[in-house]
């Protein structure tokens, strides 16, 4: 049997309101906590973090997501800084309840590209951004995320210089159809490195258009065909913003109980269904 303790509060954050809702997963007694959730945005919740008592001061980022949502209430569209914002928001509120210092998270984010026959694709950021903002990931530009790895680490640092490299740009390279070959070729002929047709080529409209069907093939060749790292830190004392005077506003407690399943809650006892079946005061 799980137990969710949950409390759901708002907090008004310079006349910007959030709902916060933090989640306490107890299995067995009340006093044997497994995991605590917190959740922080509007009428979508559009970041979650997941800490454990037993190692309070690591953080798991569980997601991060603003296109299209609702993260706070009101129309304020969370993109850009106001994306940081939220972030900082959220940090602060954690810190209320763990000694957080550092956020660990797989950086599997994506935005959507809207194509000329009005439908979208689904577009790696991490790769994307990584493209055009020379070998750096939306993570590490803004918030100095790095691979946990020491050895990817040391690995991805090292592809930054690949954009001033010529030799790293090839005579030719395929753009997947014809018409953007017809495009970009002119372009690519003219420049003796990935950065400086990166530059030229980023303030044309409709850019993700221009560039889903390669900016993957492109980030891995600059990558030396290595594989993007997954497993991402964020150090807190290397984040850089002053803590926002917050109040906290009207909310309330609930108890959920939940059955889940035998073999995770009850993997020590002979017979499962009697641990499923027992109560705790």
């Amino acid at each position: 049997m799980e137990l969710l303790d949950t409390e759901t509060y708002k907090v008004k954050v310079n006349d910007v309101v959030f709902t916060v809702q933090k989640t306490v997963s107890i299995t067995y007694s009340p006093r044997d906590p497994v995991d605590e959730f917190i959740k922080i945005g509007g009428a979508d919740m559009c970041v979650e973090f997941k800490y454990n008592k037993r190692n309070p001061a690591i953080v798991e980022l569980q997601w991060l997501h603003t296109t299209g949502r609702k993260c706070v209430e009101g129309d304020m569209l969370i993109q850009g800084e106001n994306t940081l914002f939220l972030f900082y928001v959220s940090i602060q509120i954690l810190q209320q309840y763990t000694p957080v210092t550092h956020i660990e998270f797989l950086d599997n984010s994506h935005f959507l590209c809207l194509l000329p026959d009005k439908s979208s694709v689904k577009i790696h950021l991490s790769h994307y951004y990584f493209l055009f903002h020379c070998g750096k990931t939306w993570y590490n530009d803004k918030l100095h995320a790095y691979p946990l790895n020491s050895e990817e680490r040391s690995v991805f640092d090292s592809f930054t210089k690949n954009f001033d490299d010529p030799a790293m740009k090839p005579p030719t390279f395929d753009f997947k159809n014809e018409e953007l070959n017809q495009l970009f070729m002119p372009i690519w002929r003219t420049t003796k490195t990935w950065k400086v047709f990166i530059n030229k080529i980023k303030g044309l409209p409709n850019i993700c258009q221009k560039t889903y069907p390669w900016y993957y093939s492109a980030a891995s060749l600059l990558m030396n065909r290595r594989s993007m790292p997954d497993t991402w830190c964020i150090d807190i004392q290397r984040l850089t913003f002053s803590p926002f005077p917050f109040i906290k506003m009207t909310g309330g407690r609930s108890k959920i109980k939940n059955y889940i399943s035998d073999v995770s809650v009850c993997v020590d006892y002979p017979i499962p269904s009697i641990c499923r079946n027992l109560r705790f005061s």
